[in-house]
């Protein structure tokens, strides 16, 4: 009797023991989520011939948790209007999705885990540009297709072979604000900026596309922790410009627009895509009106403000399934990029072979969606050449081509 209890006890802790080691085993990027043919991903040995198996990783969590949620969301509606329509050549995707942690640490591990267990085909890389950027010599070794949401210009037109970009690479925006301002015949302005890299980078690409035919007058900045603006505000107006650049981040620029106003500047204010982020109009309020700015796309207040057809079905397809608008233009790119994926996939001569996907990709022209009409023959890594222009009027994000067509006279 003893020695069959004995041994039961050890069959009990040997369980136990197998259980726990299972469980301290586990990667901490997010796993066994489900995808959209309703099997569980995340930590498959083999790829599945009943599907074909793409990767998605972001800022899920961590301190850009809101953008990575954001991109999950629209790369899942991708992919289930791809299998309703009848996958990719009549194969079902299925997308597994991990959490890099808003960290190029937690990329890499998300990005070896799709590489080396799940063997996905390819994958729809992080809103994080330095999160993209850290995993490319594994996809490039792996030969393995990546489309990021991140818009840093410094990950295409840098000789990788398998990466591109699911969204503008970030100078369009910058180019198009400064098309507008020289549509609004601005000739001087006065500058207000961040002084950290983004806003040194910011102004210097603005300064670029701006040349020889708009002056700086002025040009004040700010520390990141500071909250008035007053002295610089009056240093610029007093210079009075023909209009104002503000470049920082959403919430700096929101509230540098109201001292502006406040301090009885009635003018234009010109900015980066930060400004379409509607924190913005949130924290400016009325002061953001005659705000421009350029975008790939932003989040309209309405379905019904969405500026095309193809916005518009997105929008209604996403609240379909998610019950509200989404909150951040992001969700457009895990969108465009999964889409961008399926699009490939489904022209490759052999899916299995890395240089035939890739090869879809550069074949990829006039394929439109929600940012715009995409075109990767040049075999730079990006797909659009422009950025569209907004203005907020009544404290919504319009269309600046369909404003001016209404205001020429402005």
């Amino acid at each position: 009797m003893f020695k069959k209890l004995s041994a039961l006890f050890l069959v009990l802790a040997m369980s136990i023991s197998l259980v726990a080691c299972g469980n301290a085993g586990k990667e901490e990027t997010k796993e066994n989520t489900t995808s959209e043919n309703g099997k569980e991903t995340g930590g498959t040995e083999e790829n599945s011939s009943e599907t074909i198996k793409v990767g998605l990783y972001g800022t899920i969590t961590g301190p850009n948790a809101l953008a990575g949620e954001m991109l999950e969301k629209g790369g899942r509606l991708a992919v289930k209007q791809i299998n309703e329509a009848g996958g990719v050549n009549g194969t079902p995707i299925e997308l597994i999705v991990y959490d890099d942690k808003s960290s190029p640490e937690g990329a890499l591990k998300a990005v070896t885990r799709l590489i080396e267990v799940d063997k996905v085909v390819a994958i729809a890389a992080s809103n994080s540009s330095p999160n993209i950027l850290a995993t490319t010599q594994l996809s490039e070794e792996a030969k393995l297709l990546q489309v990021g949401g991140g818009t840093s210009p410094s990950y295409t037109n840098a000789g990788f072979k398998y990466l591109f970009r699911g969204t503008a690479n970030g100078s369009l925006p910058n180019s198009a604000a400064v098309d507008a301002m020289k549509e609004m015949g601005v000739k001087t302005i006065g500058i207000l900026s961040v002084a950290a890299e983004n806003g040194e980078s910011g102004v210097k690409s603005f300064k670029g596309f701006m040349g020889d035919d708009v002056e700086v007058l002025v040009e004040e900045t700010y520390q990141p922790t500071d909250t008035d603006y007053t002295g610089q505000v009056n240093k610029i107006l007093a210079a009075n410009p023909d209009g104002v650049l503000i470049y920082g981040m959403t919430n700096e620029c929101a509230l540098a627009i109201k001292q502006f106003r406040r301090n009885g500047y009635e003018g234009f204010i010109y900015g980066p895509e930060a400004m379409g982020v509607p924190d913005l109009v949130k924290v400016a309020g009325e002061a953001a009106d005659n705000v421009i700015f350029g975008s790939a796309a932003v989040i309209p207040a309405t379905v019904e403000d969405a500026i095309n057809d193809v916005e518009k079905a997105f929008l209604e397809a996403f609240i379909a399934e998610y019950g509200e608008l989404p909150v951040s233009d992001v969700v457009y790119r895990g969108y465009d990029s999964v889409m961008l994926i399926a699009e490939a996939l489904k022209n490759a001569s052999d899916i299995k072979d890395p240089d035939s996907i890739r090869e879809a990709m550069l074949n990829v022209k006039g394929k439109e969606l929600i940012q715009g009409i995409y075109d990767f023959s040049e075999a730079t890594g990006d797909g659009l050449s422009t950025a569209r222009n907004y203005i907020i009027q009544d404290g919504k994000n319009v269309s600046f081509a369909e404003w001016r067509k209404a205001n020429p006279e402005k």
